[in-house]
């Protein structure tokens, strides 16, 4: 399988997002609420994006360098060429990357995730080809359980 689950504190430093769309907006917010410092790079991008706080946007197509200072890379264009070409380069200077569109060429993925309290739960799925909507079905399985209490979350530790 080849996976090996991670989670990465990113406060502070640096994380390119390539498209300006829904997804990559998405994806922006994410970031940005784990506290990386988020430039967008794509020759258009969604309104919101656009007025996101914190979001530097670099209003020109995508290109090889881009990259060059970033501990993460979000390809999350609808060209799958400018996609692998961002994985190529993410691969190259062996920055973790994920593709919006095919998680099978980006080296990393973003599990669904909920936050219970000082908890959080994440759920992906193991293999390729596999039902993204199963991981988020499960995720929001469990966030109803921590949430009605049928699943105790109590701190182990005073």
């Amino acid at each position: 399988m080849g996976r090996y689950p991670l989670l990465l504190d990113l406060t502070g430093r640096p994380a390119v997002v390539v498209g300006g769309g829904p997804v990559a907006l998405r994806r922006a917010r994410g970031l940005l609420e784990a506290g990386a410092s988020v430039t967008v790079v794509a020759p258009a991008v969604v309104p919101e994006l656009a007025a996101e706080q914190g979001v530097s946007v670099v209003a020109r197509p995508y290109a090889d360098g881009d990259l060059a200072s970033a501990w993460v890379a979000h390809a999350c264009t609808s060209d799958p060429a400018v996609n692998a070409a961002v994985a190529v380069e993410a691969e190259r200077l062996r920055i973790p990357c994920v593709r919006a569109d095919a998680a099978g060429p980006g080296s990393a993925r973003v599990p669904a995730a909920t936050v219970a309290g000082d908890l959080m739960v994440t759920v992906s799925t193991a293999g390729e080809g596999a039902d993204p909507g199963r991981a988020t079905a499960v995720r929001d399985a469990v966030a109803l359980l921590l949430d009605t209490g049928a699943l105790p979350a109590r701190p182990a530790r005073p």
